[in-house]
């Protein structure tokens, strides 16, 4: 998969040793299609990885807007945010494209 695009969340909260990682990347396959890996688990840990693929970009920002509407979710759910710790891009490749900026704004609103 040529990478166009990865972004990577964290979230700690050491009381609860709550310590997670989650990570996008976007990318095209050999056929030309496009691709979304979500990798996430236990800072530490192999985690677990689930891929999408479609012709259809649309397709897969609905799965990107998703994913990660759920990461804003997690202050109720583990006790503490995520945030973005490591985010890339190819060269021309527009991360506006991909990532939705009324989510991805959500993720700045708290620091």
């Amino acid at each position: 998969m040529d990478n166009l695009l990865t972004i990577t969340f964290e979230a700690h909260h050491a009381e609860k040793n709550h310590h997670r990682r989650y990570e996008v990347l976007v990318g095209r396959d050999l056929f030309d299609d496009f691709t979304v890996a979500i990798r996430y688990g236990r800072i530490g840990k192999g985690g677990r990885e689930r891929r999408y693929s479609s012709p259809q970009p649309t397709e897969l920002r609905a799965v990107i807007r998703l994913h990660l509407r759920r990461r804003l979710s997690a202050p109720q759910r583990i006790g503490c945010p995520y945030r973005l710790t490591a985010f890339s891009t190819a060269a021309g490749c527009n991360a506006a494209d991909w990532l939705p900026g009324d989510v991805m704004g959500r993720f700045f609103e708290a620091i």
